[in-house]
C-alpha cells in the first residue's frame, strides 16, 4: 500500500498597493508559479486596482498605508490552512520558487520570523553580490538576524498568534519602523528572527512612496521622525536593540558566527 503523501504547506500572501499595477502585475506572475503553495490577497489602497491572476482583492476604502493594509489582508483573509502568512511589498520580483524557498527555511531552521536574503538596504540581508532574481542559486543556509526588512516578512501562524499583528497606530500611516518593532517584539518573546538563504528577492524602493510624495527625500522626511519617536518611545535605545551601528545607520553583514543549525530534512 503506497504511502499517504503529506499535504502541502499552504501560506497566505499578503500585498498592499497603492497605484503602479503595472508592477503588481508582474510580481503576481512571480506567485502565480507557486498557486499550489500561496493564497494571494491584495490590498487596494487606492481602490483602482485590477485584478489578473485570480487573487483576492480588498478596497478598506481609504489609504491604510503599509502596516494598516498588512493587517487589514491578514485579518481578513487568513485562514486555518495557512501555515504562515507573507507580508510582501507590491515593488519586488521574486527568485524562482520563492514560497517554497521561505517554506523551507522556516521548517530547516525552526525560525519564528524569517526573510530572504535581497538586492536592498540592509547590509544583515543583502546578498553580495547582488545578482538578477533569475540568477539567484538558493542555499540551505539561515542565520540568525536582529531584524529582518518589512519588503518581506514571512511570518508563521504561531508567532501571529503570539505577537498578533503590526503596531499600525503607533508607527501610521506610513508604517516605517513598524517591522523592526514587530521583530523587537518576537525577540523580546524568546523567539528566532531569521534571514534565509533560500530565497531572494528584488526590491525597487519606494515606488509608492514617490507616487504619493513626489519623491523619496520628502516620503523620508515625512516617515522617519515618526519612526524614531515610536521606536525609542517603546524601546529606548532601539538601534541598538536593532544592531544598527551609529552614526553611520547600518547593520553589519552576518557572519559564520550567526548560522543556525539546520535540519536535514526539513519536511519531518
Amino acid at each position: 500500500m503506497r504511502a499517504r503523501q503529506r499535504p502541502p504547506d499552504r501560506v497566505l500572501v499578503v500585498v498592499p498597493v497603492y497605484g503602479e499595477q503595472e508592477m503588481t502585475h508582474a510580481l503576481l506572475g512571480d506567485l502565480a508559479t507557486e498557486a499550489a503553495l500561496a493564497d494571494v490577497v491584495v490590498v487596494d489602497n487606492r481602490g483602482d486596482y485590477e485584478a489578473v491572476s485570480g487573487e483576492t482583492v480588498l478596497r478598506p476604502g481609504s489609504n491604510l498605508g503599509w502596516a494598516g493594509g498588512t493587517n487589514h489582508g491578514t485579518s481578513a483573509a487568513r485562514r486555518d490552512e495557512h501555515v504562515a502568512v507573507v507580508w510582501l511589498n507590491n515593488d519586488t520580483r521574486l527568485s524562482r520558487r520563492f514560497i517554497a524557498g521561505l517554506l523551507l527555511g522556516w521548517r530547516d531552521a525552526k525560525a519564528d520570523l524569517l526573510g530572504p536574503v535581497y538586492d536592498c538596504h540592509w547590509r544583515h540581508q543583502r546578498l553580495v553580490p547582488t545578482v538578477p532574481v533569475t540568477s539567484f542559486r538558493p542555499r540551505a543556509a539561515a542565520h540568525r538576524a536582529p531584524f529582518i526588512d518589512g519588503t518581506c516578512m514571512f511570518v508563521p501562524s504561531a508567532t501571529l498568534d503570539t505577537l498578533g499583528l503590526l503596531d499600525a497606530e503607533r508607527f501610521g500611516p506610513l508604517g516605517w519602523g513598524a517591522e523592526i518593532d514587530y521583530c523587537l517584539r518576537a525577540r523580546s518573546a524568546g523567539l528566532t528572527v531569521a534571514v534565509t538563504r533560500r530565497a531572494y528577492l528584488h526590491h525597487e524602493r519606494a515606488v509608492t512612496a514617490k507616487a504619493i510624495f513626489g519623491d523619496d527625500k520628502a516620503y523620508h522626511a515625512a516617515a522617519y521622525p515618526t519612526q524614531v519617536e515610536a521606536l525609542s518611545e517603546r524601546w529606548g535605545r532601539w538601534e541598538l536593540l536593532a544592531g544598527i551601528e551609529l552614526p553611520v545607520s547600518q547593520t553589519r553583514p552576518l557572519t559564520r558566527s550567526d548560522r543556525l543549525p539546520t535540519r536535514r530534512n526539513p519536511w519531518h
